[in-house]
């Protein structure tokens, strides 16, 4: 599918399934599921559809003459490693044919499953540009386990980090979406930012939770469940679906000082154009 944002590095979207396993509650993707006559909140993480020709429609789509082998984003409504992947390897199959075709890739994704497709990840890496982004946004599994519930630990997230990095896969860091009050301090910050650095990173994008639509709901249920103390201070910070401008460009300017101290390069993303498909970090 097409994406008409001009502040993203990609035109395209694919998506081996509809739905995620993961569960984390601030998904911006459930709303999706509504499309298909489901319920975005009870049944987006346990009514997952598999794309089961997704490769075979893939392979038609980048064999047209007037494809111009566009970077594409895969993962952008589900994660391409969750749980399903281990039995459907959908993704793999995927991978396979924008393996054959050199064709521009980003992978996002928060789960160590990546690590089986490292084979062709890596000669993939060689042939065209390939960036896989993981999110982490915080060393502590306590808090992962509440705004993640189902995905991969932060270790095996690192773990993945390294290994692919030592593969030669060029990787980067999604520290999105932030949470006031619970990720936003500056030791949690520079922790993050120093151990994806130690791992091999070599990019890492910030970004402040936001409470679209439903996602309020959701979000807004777990802090007075999990963390009843920090709702007053939620609702006075969310008048609107977005935190301010002074708290959000705070938080950015912590998390360059954090990059910058750690070694990190400006990072540019590539426009891609026909004949240029490789890119050089």
């Amino acid at each position: 599918h097409h994406f008409n944002k001009k502040f993203l590095p990609f035109n395209w979207g694919a998506n081996p399934y509809r739905g995620c396993e993961h569960s984390c509650p601030y998904c911006f993707a459930r709303y999706t599921h509504e499309y298909l006559g489901y319920n975005s909140d009870t049944e987006f993480d346990n009514k997952i559809l598999v794309k089961v020709n997704a490769a075979d429609v893939l392979e038609k789509e980048l064999s047209r003459p007037g494809w111009k082998r566009e970077a594409v984003n895969l993962g952008s409504v589900c994660d391409p490693y969750q749980p399903a992947e281990k039995k459907f390897k959908n993704t793999r199959q995927v991978l396979e044919v924008f393996a054959k075709h050199k064709n521009p890739l980003f992978v996002g994704t928060k789960s160590n499953l990546i690590l089986r497709d490292i084979d062709l990840l890596s000669v993939m890496a060689k042939r065209t540009t390939l960036i896989v982004y993981f999110t982490i946004t915080t060393l502590d599994e306590n808090i992962r386990r509440k705004i993640e519930p189902r995905a991969a630990t932060i270790d095996e997230r690192l773990d993945a980090v390294k290994q692919l990095s030592d593969a030669g896969v060029t990787v980067g860091i999604l520290f999105m979406p932030i949470f006031p009050y619970l990720t936003d301090d500056f030791e949690n910050i520079n922790g993050v930012v120093k151990a994806v650095s130690d791992a091999g990173a070599k990019d890492l994008v910030p970004g402040v939770l936001d409470l679209r639509a439903s996602c309020r709901n959701r979000v807004l249920s777990l802090i007075k469940e999990e963390l009843p103390d920090l709702l007053p201070k939620y609702l006075a910070l969310y008048k609107t679906a977005y935190a301010p401008k002074d708290y959000v460009w705070k938080i950015y300017r912590a998390v360059e000082i954090a990059r910058r101290s750690c070694g990190f390069k400006k990072f540019e993303m590539p426009v891609l154009t026909e004949k240029q498909t490789t890119l050089e970090v």
